[in-house]
């Protein structure tokens, strides 16, 4: 993503952030980290190939000073909703271009699933790119919801978006 289209998404996602429930988006600290951005794509994993997803992250600050929003939507192919959960940032921590953020479930729509995710803390990664599709990552994808992960703590980005992107800085 250029940053021409990195400055466009921070304009929209700053306007936006009352979708996100992130008034933290106007309010931003001066110093600390910052991830901003909606990116996603189809899934390429067993059984879910071809699922569209999407990561909103507002998130703000440094470990054990941190706020903002994060929204996860997970559809089917057929347009119908898999998951849909959202919830509060409670770390985000940064080195360059990569972005560790953990926050606790608020709201969890997941037709089908026999748990309760809400109070579930879910770990993410973002790697910004500055010429290419950004990468993200999340803890479910690796050991599923059974176990929170600890604050500021998630997995590799292993994912490549090609819809949207994300600002870290």
């Amino acid at each position: 993503m250029n940053i021409r289209s990195k400055i466009a998404a921070v304009a929209v996602l700053a306007a936006a952030a009352g979708t996100l429930g992130a008034t933290q988006a106007t309010a931003a600290p001066s110093s600390g980290s910052v991830v901003l951005g909606s990116a996603g794509g189809p899934l390429t994993f067993p059984g879910f190939e071809g699922d569209p997803v999407r990561f909103d992250f507002a998130a703000f600050g440094e470990p054990g000073k941190s706020s903002g929003r994060f929204h996860v939507n997970h559809l089917t192919k057929d347009g119908k909703p898999f998951a849909d959960f959202e919830g509060k940032v409670d770390c985000v921590s940064r080195d360059g271009d990569l972005a560790i953020l953990t926050g606790v479930i608020e709201r969890a729509d997941i037709p089908g699933f026999p748990v309760n995710l809400v109070g579930r803390r879910v770990g993410f990664s973002v790697r910004d790119v500055p010429r290419g599709h950004d990468r993200i990552g999340w803890s479910w994808g690796y050991g599923g919801f059974e176990q929170d992960v600890l604050p500021c703590t998630g997995p590799i980005p292993f994912f490549e978006t090609s819809t949207g992107g994300y600002v870290v800085r």
